[in-house]
């Protein structure tokens, strides 16, 4: 795996990435809703988690592997959903399965992504995972997961945490909304960033390719479509719908509160990503740093506890673990590479983390990830 020792850390490649492209596409990513005092109480509280070293230990060694649904990965971190994701670097999103198949990681696609399901799944056929923004239309959303399931996802993500649009206003400033139009501002953006705007030429404006066809009327509008397309609320009785539809591994993003924990036991749901989507959905929503420490307890060998949000670090994936995550997410590690280094943006967020966990866990006296408890917590 190749590493590039000018950006060793993820905040090294923030970094770069803001001076690399325009600022609705980077802002898009960084952004959060309102004032953004719940993205940064995320990346906050996970500083609060304190660890004690062990030692008189052998550690030359690490395992760093973990297995999920019956299949083992060879680290507890994965690229997550993001919509739009081709807007942070012409081409992400196959550039992050491509590399997160060759490095055996979780990866899930999102409904609203820019690249067709189908090809991702021919390029990470044994680690994409589906994520499902459940439309009101049930025969969409059964054609949506014949689709996935024919192409080969194993485990299907459904996201339940956007009751409503957001409002992002460094997205507003920006003018970045629906349908998308061409502003002054935007023409601006993309001369002063040239590299970034011959790609998009070349491979051609993003688009929301995986739902389009779904369309009611052809001149619909696109603002109009989604709003129309997404559930205003996903129930209980949908997800029972989708439990008995899908014959593999169902997990549920965006559980904060033990209600959901409990209605998910009590589906059958496999999973659950604990998730307040980045910040980016209520301002005032408790960290996901919080929402673990409240949930966890319910972990087992039916239920899977994986987290996402303010995971910056391999330090926070072992502090994940500790509380009781299996497997940490985090969308916005991966596209601030991709917008630093374009298609090798993957491969050094990747390395990035393997060498933080692979150091925190040798420097606190483990030997294997999957040994890691809260017995390690201060």
């Amino acid at each position: 795996m190749t590493y590039d020792t000018r950006y060793p850390s993820i905040a090294d490649l923030k970094i770069r990435a803001k001076r690399r492209i325009p600022n609705f596409a980077f802002d898009y990513v960084d952004g959060g809703i309102d004032q953004e005092h719940g993205k940064r109480r995320n990346r906050e509280d996970w500083h609060k988690v304190q660890m004690t070293p062990r030692y008189l230990l052998d550690v030359s060694s690490a395992d760093l592997s973990t297995t999920i649904f019956d299949q083992t990965y060879s680290m507890p971190f994965g690229v997550p959903p993001v919509g739009l994701g081709n807007m942070m670097w012409p081409a992400a999103e196959i550039a992050l399965a491509t590399a997160a198949q060759k490095n055996n990681i979780p990866y899930m696609l999102s409904t609203l992504s820019t690249t067709l399901l189908e090809d991702i799944a021919e390029v990470a056929p044994d680690v994409c995972w589906f994520q499902l923004y459940v439309p009101q239309d049930i025969d969409v959303m059964k054609d949506i997961l014949s689709r996935a399931k024919n192409s080969g996802y194993k485990v299907l993500v459904v996201t339940l945490d956007i009751p409503v649009g957001a409002k992002r206003n460094r997205e507003i400033k920006n003018g970045l909304k629906l349908p998308f139009s061409i502003t002054p501002n935007m023409i601006w953006q993309s001369m002063i960033h040239p590299q970034w705007a011959i790609n998009t030429v070349i491979n051609g404006r993003p688009d929301f390719v995986n739902v389009l066809r779904y369309k009611t009327t052809p001149n619909q509008g696109l603002s109009e479509f989604l709003t129309s397309f997404n559930m205003q609320g996903v129930t209980r009785e949908r997800i029972e719908i989708i439990r008995n539809l899908w014959d593999g591994p169902v997990v549920l993003k965006g559980v904060q509160y033990e209600s959901d924990m409990l209605a998910a036991i009590d589906i059958g749901i496999d999973g659950v990503v604990i998730s307040n989507h980045g910040g980016r959905q209520l301002d005032a929503a408790p960290s996901t740093m919080q929402s673990l420490t409240q949930l966890s307890k319910y972990s087992s060998e039916k239920m899977t506890i994986m987290i996402d949000s303010g995971i910056r670090t391999g330090m926070d994936v072992v502090r994940a673990k500790a509380l009781g995550a299996q497997m940490a997410f985090s969308g916005r590690s991966f596209f601030w590479g991709m917008g630093a280094l374009g298609a090798a943006g993957g491969e050094q967020v990747i390395a990035i983390y393997k060498d933080e966990i692979d150091r925190t866990l040798k420097q606190l006296g483990c030997g294997a990830f999957k040994t890691m408890d809260d017995s390690w917590l201060a």
